[in-house]
């Protein structure tokens, strides 16, 4: 065999075998996508039952019927300084905001909010995620340093 082929096999066998230990040391696993699939529930209603005449009829009481819903987590996604799913979020107390950062440059992000939810902006380097449990009704308001234009409004209801 010639010397330069085998330089050639050697060099290739080399580098396949490195790129494959560097695969398999990644500490980054892929986080499945979440759909925002929150699915409405059913609340309860008064039936009225019929109640023979010359008995004294009750006033119905407004029974106020509570939350069964179950927080439901969602992914916001960080690439292009944009928020993926784009537009304004609506999400139920209790439910959960994890935003991760997916840019294609691999560079760091930083996230800030206004409405005091962190006291300082939160570092995303590339596939860090940043999550909120959203435990109080209002209107939160988010954006990525450098692009302050750019606002996701999540409105908690």
């Amino acid at each position: 065999m010639e010397p330069k082929k085998a330089f050639s096999i050697i060099l290739v066998t080399t580098l396949l075998a490195i790129s494959i230990f560097a695969a398999g040391c990644a500490d980054i696993k892929p986080e499945p996508y979440i759909e925002d699939t929150a699915t409405p529930t059913a609340t309860a209603t008064a039936t009225p039952t019929e109640i023979p005449t010359g008995t004294p009829v009750p006033e119905p009481t407004n029974v106020t019927p509570t939350s069964t819903a179950v927080p439901q987590e969602y992914l916001i996604r960080i690439t292009s300084y944009m928020f993926i799913p784009t537009g304004d979020k609506e999400i139920n107390v209790g439910d959960t905001i994890k935003w991760r950062n997916f840019e294609n440059s691999k560079q760091p992000r930083y996230l800030i909010n206004e409405n005091g939810i962190w006291e300082e902006e939160q570092y995303l380097r590339y596939m860090g995620s940043v999550s909120h449990t959203f435990n109080e009704t209002g209107e939160y308001t988010f954006y990525l340093k450098g692009r302050d234009t750019k606002i996701l409004t999540i409105t908690v209801v």
